[in-house]
Protein backbone atom coordinates (compact mmCIF):
# COMPACT_ATOMS: atom_id res chain seq x y z
CA UNK A 1 0.00 0.00 0.00
CA UNK A 2 1.44 3.13 -1.03
CA UNK A 3 1.82 5.96 1.45
CA UNK A 4 0.70 9.60 -0.27
CA UNK A 5 2.50 12.72 0.28
CA UNK A 6 0.10 14.28 2.76
CA UNK A 7 0.93 11.22 4.54
CA UNK A 8 4.10 11.41 4.94
CA UNK A 9 3.69 14.93 5.41
CA UNK A 10 2.27 14.32 8.67
CA UNK A 11 4.44 11.82 9.43
CA UNK A 12 7.14 14.07 9.49
CA UNK A 13 5.56 17.12 11.38
CA UNK A 14 5.04 14.24 14.02
CA UNK A 15 8.40 13.26 14.04
CA UNK A 16 9.64 16.68 14.20
CA UNK A 17 7.50 17.68 17.43
CA UNK A 18 8.17 14.71 19.22
CA UNK A 19 11.78 14.95 18.87
CA UNK A 20 10.99 18.74 19.93
CA UNK A 21 9.01 17.35 23.51
CA UNK A 22 11.66 15.26 23.71
CA UNK A 23 14.66 17.10 23.84
CA UNK A 24 12.61 19.96 26.10
CA UNK A 25 10.82 17.74 28.27
CA UNK A 26 12.68 18.56 31.39
CA UNK A 27 11.45 22.60 30.81
CA UNK A 28 7.75 21.53 29.88
CA UNK A 29 7.62 19.03 33.03
CA UNK A 30 8.32 22.09 34.69
CA UNK A 31 5.85 24.56 33.23
CA UNK A 32 2.88 22.23 32.18
CA UNK A 33 3.27 19.84 34.95
CA UNK A 34 0.97 21.55 37.61
CA UNK A 35 -1.53 22.54 34.80
CA UNK A 36 -1.59 18.42 33.85
CA UNK A 37 -1.41 17.12 37.42
CA UNK A 38 -4.93 20.01 37.74
CA UNK A 39 -6.30 18.21 34.83
CA UNK A 40 -5.63 14.95 35.55
CA UNK A 41 -6.98 14.83 38.81
CA UNK A 42 -10.88 16.81 37.81
CA UNK A 43 -10.75 14.06 35.17
CA UNK A 44 -10.06 11.88 37.93
CA UNK A 45 -12.85 13.19 39.72
CA UNK A 46 -15.63 13.19 36.80
CA UNK A 47 -14.70 9.57 36.19
CA UNK A 48 -15.33 8.74 39.55
CA UNK A 49 -18.66 10.16 39.76
CA UNK A 50 -20.07 8.96 36.26
CA UNK A 51 -18.70 5.42 37.18
CA UNK A 52 -20.44 5.74 40.39
CA UNK A 53 -24.07 6.52 38.66
CA UNK A 54 -23.74 3.75 35.88
CA UNK A 55 -22.95 1.16 38.62
CA UNK A 56 -25.95 2.85 40.64
CA UNK A 57 -28.03 2.17 37.15
CA UNK A 58 -26.62 -1.00 36.42
CA UNK A 59 -27.39 -2.24 39.85
CA UNK A 60 -31.06 -1.40 39.57
CA UNK A 61 -31.07 -2.93 36.22
CA UNK A 62 -29.78 -6.87 37.44
CA UNK A 63 -32.31 -6.19 40.70
CA UNK A 64 -34.94 -5.48 38.41
CA UNK A 65 -34.10 -8.97 36.60
CA UNK A 66 -34.02 -10.32 39.48
CA UNK A 67 -37.31 -9.67 40.73
CA UNK A 68 -39.33 -10.13 37.01
CA UNK A 69 -37.24 -13.78 36.98
CA UNK A 70 -38.17 -14.26 40.82
CA UNK A 71 -41.92 -13.42 39.66
CA UNK A 72 -41.86 -15.56 36.72
CA UNK A 73 -40.47 -19.01 39.27
CA UNK A 74 -43.59 -17.76 41.91
CA UNK A 75 -46.21 -17.77 39.37
CA UNK A 76 -44.95 -20.79 37.92
CA UNK A 77 -44.56 -23.09 41.11
CA UNK A 78 -47.96 -21.74 41.67
CA UNK A 79 -50.01 -23.01 39.41
CA UNK A 80 -51.58 -26.64 39.42
CA UNK A 81 -49.61 -28.96 37.56
CA UNK A 82 -50.48 -29.71 34.05
CA UNK A 83 -49.38 -31.65 30.70
CA UNK A 84 -46.65 -29.71 29.45
CA UNK A 85 -48.88 -28.19 26.05
CA UNK A 86 -52.40 -28.26 28.00
CA UNK A 87 -54.55 -25.94 26.50
CA UNK A 88 -52.52 -24.47 23.82
CA UNK A 89 -54.09 -23.85 20.75
CA UNK A 90 -51.11 -26.26 19.06
CA UNK A 91 -52.38 -28.92 21.15
CA UNK A 92 -55.76 -29.15 20.41
CA UNK A 93 -56.91 -31.54 17.56
CA UNK A 94 -57.61 -30.80 13.79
Amino acid sequence: MPVTRSEALFFAAGVVVGATAGANYPLLKEKLGPLLSGLVAGAGAAFGESYSEMAKKVAEKVEAVQDAMAEMKQAGTSDSPSPAGAGTPESAPA
